[in-house]
């Protein structure tokens, strides 16, 4: 395919000649940009406007990792494909980051571990993970681990919190808040559960905070009755 784009684009270069252009740069002038993808959260219009200073550019003189530099550099962006269709129009194909959680203060953690920082936060239904600023491959993992362990029940993490000695804390969909201290983690969250199925499900509103840093079971603070 590509041997027939160059020669395909070869032959047009010598037709141009015939037919008086000035040079080939004009003849293969960029006139049309076309961006496909799935967008969720990357603007086409913004892309638009970001690759307008492509326009009347050779085809020739452009190279395909000058046009990558101009879509790579929108923070949702994760991978672009750029094809050059003779004569006069340049395609691009986006693909985006998605988003798995919310990282810290205004970032995202994306499906493939990467952390962006988009202009705009988007308001989703995601967990929020937080921790140190170079942890977030690590609480990640704990994020999954924890997910697994979770899986059979109705519990779902809102909030991942690693302090900065690096206790764990977990704030479920629920509202429940539940420490899990620094060792054992997924031990001690599997006590939680056992707990939480038998005795605490039905009684959410009356818990002000459970504590699962004990060797055998789980300290859970009560609500004063009025």
């Amino acid at each position: 395919m590509r041997l027939a784009a160059l020669i395909g684009a070869i032959l047009l270069i010598v037709v141009a000649s015939f037919q008086g252009e000035d040079s080939p740069d004009a003849w293969f002038a960029i006139e049309k940009i076309e961006i496909k993808g799935d967008f969720q959260n990357t603007s086409q219009v913004g892309l638009q406007k970001e690759f307008a200073p492509l326009l009347g550019r050779s085809l020739l003189g452009l190279s395909v990792s000058e046009a990558l530099a101009v879509v790579l550099s929108s923070p949702w962006v994760e991978s672009a494909e750029v094809r050059k269709v003779w004569p006069n129009t340049l395609q691009v194909v986006v693909h985006e980051y998605i988003p798995l959680a919310y990282w810290r203060d205004g970032q995202i953690i994306s499906a493939s571990a990467a952390v962006i920082s988009p202009s705009v936060l988007p308001d989703l239904p995601l967990p929020i993970l937080y921790g140190p600023v170079d942890s977030s491959d690590v609480v990640l993992e704990q994020f999954g681990l924890i997910s697994q362990v979770l899986a059979s029940t109705s519990l779902r993490i809102a909030k991942l919190t690693l302090e900065p000695r690096g206790a764990w804390q977990i704030v479920f969909s629920n509202g429940l808040a539940v420490k899990l201290g620094r060792d054992e983690i997924l031990e001690r969250l599997q006590r939680f559960i056992a707990v939480y199925k038998s005795d605490l499900s039905g009684r959410i509103e009356q818990i002000t905070s459970v504590d699962a840093r004990y060797p055998h079971g789980v300290a859970v603070g009560w609500k004063k009755k009025n």
